[in-house]
């Protein structure tokens, strides 16, 4: 059995697709699995595929594009090792980032999923999101502040918690199941570098925008919905102003509402007690601010 299993799901990321590879067989923790999962690709992605000759590497093969989330649950169900970590075929992991994710886990046995720092771009700078559960749970309601490929889970909570993506959150499959998390696993962040997280115009957030939105409106709304909140489709615009910092500080009027939103937030959450009240407060202010986590 590996101590790690990695998940690589792949559509049509030929460009891109060795080195996203190579960065996983060559790491300093090398006790592990590569389970590629080509979903239908038909730019020679599967040709790149069938070439791999480490036998740490798993290759599954679709005749057809069955979409992410089958290809990670999937993956899910034949990942054999301790840990299981996500990785696309895009991107690229710093070497030693599996040895720095499970030494992290080994220490601390109450997480049960963690992300990592990252960088866009390879002069930087680092990004890194909300580390302790409670900030990511409030971080959650306004965006995705765990990087799907920098992920790590425990094998363990996977089954205990029964983890699966759920197909109705279509192109935000993630975000969702973070979400649906924060209630009863613990969520981490390494405060480290150990990805570079490629932009690039294919990506789903380009080319699935509006699928992408909706989803996340459907999730955000359900996390809402635990402070007894429906918005309305006025008061979700001004909700997804805050949640991508563009407040206008210096207008009066969009100050205004955007504070008088927020306060309004903040009461209904002292109410029924579902986020941490200051790490909420905290957050909000820096929306207002546009001064990101």
């Amino acid at each position: 059995m590996p101590r790690i299993s990695v998940i690589m799901p792949v559509y049509n990321n030929a460009m891109y697709l060795q080195e996203a590879v190579n960065t996983i067989l060559l790491q300093t923790l090398n006790d592990l699995e590569l389970i590629i999962i080509d979903d239908g690709s038909t730019d020679g992605s599967a040709g790149i595929i069938h070439e791999i000759r480490d036998t740490r590497v798993r290759k599954i093969f679709h005749s057809e594009n069955m979409g992410i989330v089958t290809s990670l649950n999937q993956g899910l169900d034949l990942a054999q090792g301790q840990y299981i970590a996500r990785m696309d075929s895009d991107d690229i992991a710093a070497l030693n980032r599996l040895e720095v994710q499970a030494y992290f886990m080994d220490q601390n046995p109450s997480i049960d999923i963690c992300g990592t720092g990252y960088t866009t771009n390879y002069l930087g700078p680092v990004r890194l999101n909300p580390m302790n559960h409670e900030e990511i749970k409030v971080w959650l309601l306004f965006y995705c502040c765990i990087l799907h490929p920098s992920v790590m889970m425990r094998r363990s909570s996977v089954d205990r918690l029964h983890i699966r993506y759920d197909h109705n959150y279509p192109h935000a499959e993630d975000y969702e199941l973070w979400n649906r998390l924060s209630t009863c696993a613990q969520l981490a962040n390494i405060p480290h570098n150990l990805m570079y997280y490629r932009l690039h115009g294919g990506q789903v957030s380009n080319t699935k925008r509006v699928i992408q939105d909706d989803s996340a409106r459907r999730i955000r709304q359900r996390q809402l919905s635990g402070l007894g909140i429906q918005l309305s489709d006025e008061e979700y615009a001004q909700f997804v102003k805050l949640a991508e910092f563009r407040v206008n500080a210096e207008n009066y009027e969009d100050y205004q509402a955007a504070a008088g939103f927020a306060n309004w937030l903040i009461e209904r959450n002292r109410q029924s007690r579902v986020f941490n009240e200051e790490l909420l407060t905290m957050a909000l202010s820096r929306c207002i601010s546009r001064v990101p986590y």
